[in-house]
This record gives C-alpha cells, sequence and structure tokens, in this order.
C-alpha cells in the first residue's frame, strides 16, 4: 500500500522529519478493513497488520530531545514493535509540542496496533480538532469505526454511520486516495448496498498499485462475491 499523505492545515513543527517520518497512518488502517474484509467473506482467519518501513533518510539526524526527536524516537519504536515506549515518545513530542498533528495521528495508530479503540478515537479526533481536512486521518477514525460497527455478529449502526460519514470525508478531500473506498466497499456490504459496495471496491482497485497484495486479492474477492449476488 502506498503512504499518501496530505499536509495538514495548522500550525506544527517544520522541520521536515515530521511529516517523512508519518508511516504509521494507512498501514494501520488499510490493515483494519482488510481484515474485516476476511471477516465479511466469511474466513476463519484474517492477516495480521503488517507494519511498512520507510525508505532511510539521507542524513536524518540522531533523535534529541526536541518534538521532532520524541517523534522520530516513536516512529524507530513502533517498526521494532515496541509499542509502549512507541506511545510514550509521541506522547512526549506532542507535550512539547500540542500542535504536533502527525505526532497525535501516529499515536492514534500505536494505540489501534494495542487494540486500545477508545484511546485511539480519542486521539484521532484531537488530530482531526487541530487539521480537519486532513484525508488520512480522517479516514483512520473512519476505519476505526468501521472495526467498532463489524466487532460483534450484530451490526452497529451508530458506528457505521459514522465511520461512513468520515470515509465519505475522506474521499471528498482526497478523490485518488485508494484506501476509504476500500473502507467504503466494507460499509456498503455490510448495509446491504450490494452495488455500491461494487462500485467502491471496482474503484479502490483502479487506484490500487498493487503494493498490498493481500488487499489487492481481498478486494478482487470480495468484488467477486458481490457481483455473483446481483
Amino acid at each position: 500500500m502506498t503512504e499518501q499523505n496530505s499536509a495538514p492545515d495548522t500550525p506544527q513543527s517544520a522541520n521536515p522529519i515530521s511529516m517523512g517520518w508519518r508511516v504509521v497512518l494507512g498501514v494501520v488502517a488499510l490493515a483494519i478493513v482488510v481484515g474485516l474484509g476476511w471477516q465479511l467473506l466469511g474466513n476463519k482467519s484474517q492477516p495480521a497488520p503488517s507494519v511498512e518501513t520507510p525508505a532511510a533518510e539521507v542524513n536524518t539526524p540522531a533523535p534529541d530531545d526536541s518534538p521532532e526527536g520524541y517523534f522520530q524516537r516513536g516512529n524507530n519504536y513502533y517498526k521494532a514493535g515496541d509499542l509502549e515506549n512507541a506511545v510514550t515518545a509521541f506522547k512526549q513530542a506532542v507535550a512539547l509540542n500540542p500542535k504536533y498533528v502527525a505526532a497525535y495521528a501516529n499515536l492514534g495508530a500505536v494505540y489501534y496496533a494495542q487494540q486500545k479503540l477508545d484511546l485511539a478515537e480519542e486521539t484521532y479526533l484531537k488530530a482531526i480538532e487541530l487539521a480537519p481536512n486532513d484525508a488520512d486521518i480522517i479516514y483512520n477514525l473512519g476505519a476505526i469505526y468501521v472495526q467498532e460497527a463489524l466487532a460483534t455478529n450484530v451490526v452497529n449502526q451508530e458506528k457505521l454511520a459514522l465511520a461512513t460519514e468520515k470515509i465519505k470525508r475522506a474521499i471528498e478531500l482526497k478523490p485518488d486516495l485508494a484506501a476509504p473506498y476500500y473502507g467504503l466497499g466494507v460499509v456498503n456490504r455490510a448495509s446491504g448496498n450490494t452495488e455500491e459496495a461494487i462500485k467502491a471496491f471496482e474503484t479502490f482497485l483502479d487506484l490500487d498499485d498493487g503494493s498490498d497484495p493481500i488487499a489487492t486479492t481481498n478486494a478482487t474477492n470480495i468484488l467477486n462475491e458481490l457481483k455473483t449476488q446481483q
């Protein structure tokens, strides 16, 4: 899956390390809905969330005690699988810079990885408060709502409505971002809107660059199943 991040609309640190190292968002969000797609297909197992490692940045300085330094530490811990220290580092980054949108965003992603969905939701809402037009963050929040909506055999319609709202908003803000169309396909399928689900998965596959083969295969399988229902 390709990272496709937009710049926040409110001030944060101008250090380019900040956005360049914001690598957690899309990985987590698509992993959520890919897993849900497998559940909807009736499989007993689902792929575990994968972690993308960013290309090494040239002349990246060692982490210091600035907000950017703690942000870099947080991403390093995340890549190493040390989620507790990643949380600590991202929290220190936002303590030093309360408008550090990328740090809030990645903190929310780590909370999701820990399955602390309430904290993930709270943190994404804070990030959106600071950057109301960041499509990636808005979609991640929508993906959290998708998981909450489909967590049991009885669909939580309130959460599903919230998920749909956030996913559509992300698409409105960034129509060429592939992942939200996958999420839109999932929520439409859960709602019984087969035609809309087909359109969403077809759009996802049109925009998909194939870099996440699990997502590509899963979307193709769901799409084929939906078409047999017409």
